[in-house]
């Protein structure tokens, strides 16, 4: 009964303590636990200035009684954040882990470069150094497709580091360029098979000499 009492006793100051007090002229929010530190940890690709700006507003609150779905709101409106981990560590530090997109390909659209991102995010404004290993996609309504296509491509374990470019036609027809200037011209229907069918002769001897791997034709490959 004893402990029972203390237990509570000790509640009660705990619960007024990290409540407020209001004073007649200053006003101020007085707070048990107040966040004095946080730190983030998984930052590559997003602003960190613009993230850090807008969770400074959390300084001084109560660790105990921090809302965290204020700060995933926050976090929601950087395309390049996927996924956000908060853990309080006592009595005042906030610790923030970062999940981010990667980015899969730039984008050429009306002579401006949009970055696309894994989940289906798209990003304006990004540091010029992102680009520079990631494939280029264009034509018309190629990015309404790109994402279906992009997983067939990571499906059958296609190395997309190899990748300089990745034309769409309209007729549901992709071509990929890679870096080492070789081209593999697909079909319209049952790609799938025809990357696989490359992936396992391109760097073989016999077929490092050709530049063109056209599988536009049901059941052939066509070299040049």
């Amino acid at each position: 009964m004893k402990k029972k009492k203390n237990l509570f006793i000790w509640l009660f100051i705990f619960v007024f303590l990290s409540t407020y007090s209001l004073n007649s002229t200053q006003k101020k929010k007085i707070s048990i636990f107040s966040i004095e530190n946080i730190n983030i940890d998984g930052i590559i690709n997003v602003n960190e200035t613009n993230f850090k700006n807008r969770i400074n507003k959390f300084f001084g609150e109560s660790l105990f009684f921090f809302n965290s779905k204020e700060l995933k709101k926050i976090a929601s409106e950087f395309n390049f954040i996927k996924e956000i981990k908060i853990k309080k560590i006592y009595p005042d530090t906030l610790n923030i882990i970062l999940q981010e997109n990667e980015p899969i390909a730039i984008l050429i659209e009306n002579n401006k470069k949009i970055l696309l991102l894994e989940m289906g995010n798209t990003v304006s404004n990004y540091h010029v150094d992102i680009i520079n290993s990631l494939p280029t996609v264009s034509g018309m309504n190629a990015k309404k497709n790109f994402y279906d296509f992009y997983k067939t491509l990571k499906k059958v374990n296609f190395d997309t580091e190899l990748i300089e470019e990745i034309k769409y036609f309209g007729i549901d027809r992709w071509d990929i360029i890679l870096k080492s200037g070789k081209i593999i011209k697909l079909p319209t229907e049952r790609f799938e098979s025809s990357i696989e069918k490359f992936i396992s002769i391109y760097d073989k001897d016999n077929f490092t000499n050709f530049k063109i791997f056209d599988f536009r034709i049901n059941g052939q490959l066509i070299l040049k």
